[in-house]
C-alpha cells in the first residue's frame, strides 16, 4: 500500500505477460486501491494498447490528437524549452468526465521524465465521501452535477493549448456541451459510494442557485483534494501507473521547466455513472 487512503504498488510483474488470472487480480486491486503503480516496465505503444484493450474497449478521445499508428495512444509531451507553456493535465480532473460514458481506467506509461518535478497527484473520491458527516452526505446525495469541457477545450482556449509543440489539441464548439451525472455515484465493480466530482469539468448543479453553487464548488474542491486523500507519484522512466477514473481525480504538477517530459496514455471505456 502507498498511503492509508489510496494506492498500491505491484512488484515484479510484467504487464505485457500477465495471464488471465493475474489480470483479474490486477483489476480487483485497481478497483479497491484506485491507483496501482508498476515499476520497470517496457511497454511500447503497441504493447500498451494491447494491455489496455485487455482491461476493456478503448474510450473515445476527444480534442487531443493521438498517435498515427496507434489511434488510442496519446503522447503527453512537454519539451525542455517550453518553460511556461501549459501543462497537459495541470488541473484537478477526472479524465473526460464530461462524456456520456467517462473512461473507467487510464494507463499512463513514463517514457522520458525529468530528473525532478512533473509528479502526478491522485486523490480518492471514495475516501473523500467517507470523511463527510451524515448531514452533508444527505445534502449531496440528491444533487446532479453538470459536467462540461467549456473551460478546458472551447475555442477561446486554443492559444493556451497551441503553446505546446509536442501535442496537437484541437478545440471546438462541442466543448460547450453539457452532461449531467449524479454527484454521488455507486462504483459499478465495488459497490462503494463515490463523490464523482472534479473542479475542471463540474461547473454547475441542477436546480441549485448561483450563490449556493459557488459555495458548493469551493467546498467540494477543497474537501476532495485534501492531503488526507492523496497519493503523490514521483515518476521514473519505465513506470506504468493505472488509475480508476470512477473513484479518483488527479493533477499533473507543472514544476519542471528546463526538462523534457513524455508519457503515453490510453483510456478504457467506462459506463454511464449512476446511483
Amino acid at each position: 500500500m502507498l498511503t492509508g487512503a489510496v494506492g498500491a504498488e505491484v512488484v515484479g510483474a510484467d504487464l505485457g505477460a500477465l495471464d488471465g488470472h493475474a489480470l483479474v487480480d490486477v483489476r480487483r486491486l485497481l478497483c479497491e486501491r484506485e491507483v496501482v503503480v508498476f515499476r520497470d516496465q517496457s511497454l511500447s505503444p503497441r504493447s500498451q494498447s494491447e494491455f489496455s484493450d485487455r482491461l476493456g474497449p478503448s474510450a473515445e478521445v476527444p480534442f487531443v490528437e493521438t498517435m498515427i499508428d496507434f489511434p488510442h495512444v496519446i503522447r503527453v509531451v512537454k519539451e525542455a524549452d517550453e518553460g511556461a507553456a501549459f501543462n497537459f493535465g495541470g488541473a484537478w480532473h477526472s479524465d473526460f468526465s464530461f462524456q456520456v460514458e467517462p473512461p473507467s481506467f487510464t494507463v499512463l506509461a513514463a517514457v522520458d521524465v525529468p530528473q525532478w518535478g512533473g509528479d502526478t497527484v491522485f486523490a480518492s473520491m471514495t475516501a473523500a465521501w467517507m470523511a463527510l458527516g451524515p448531514q452533508m452526505r444527505e445534502r449531496l446525495t440528491s444533487l446532479e452535477a453538470v459536467h462540461t469541457a467549456r473551460d478546458a477545450y472551447s475555442r477561446r482556449l486554443q492559444p493556451l493549448h497551441s503553446g505546446m509543440r509536442g501535442m496537437n489539441i484541437i478545440c471546438d464548439d462541442s466543448a460547450n456541451d453539457e452532461r449531467v451525472h449524479p454527484l454521488v455515484t455507486v462504483h459499478p465493480e465495488t459497490g462503494k459510494e463515490v463523490l464523482f466530482f472534479n473542479r475542471a469539468y463540474v461547473r454547475d448543479f441542477v436546480g441549485v442557485g448561483v450563490e449556493e453553487t459557488a459555495e458548493l464548488l469551493d467546498f467540494l474542491h477543497n474537501h476532495t483534494t485534501d492531503v488526507r486523500f492523496q497519493y503523490r507519484h514521483r515518476w521514473r522512466n519505465g513506470d506504468v501507473v493505472i488509475w480508476d477514473n470512477r473513484s479518483t481525480q488527479h493533477f499533473a504538477i507543472n514544476d519542471y521547466a528546463g526538462f523534457r517530459r513524455e508519457l503515453h496514455r490510453t483510456t478504457v471505456r467506462g459506463s454511464i455513472p449512476s446511483r
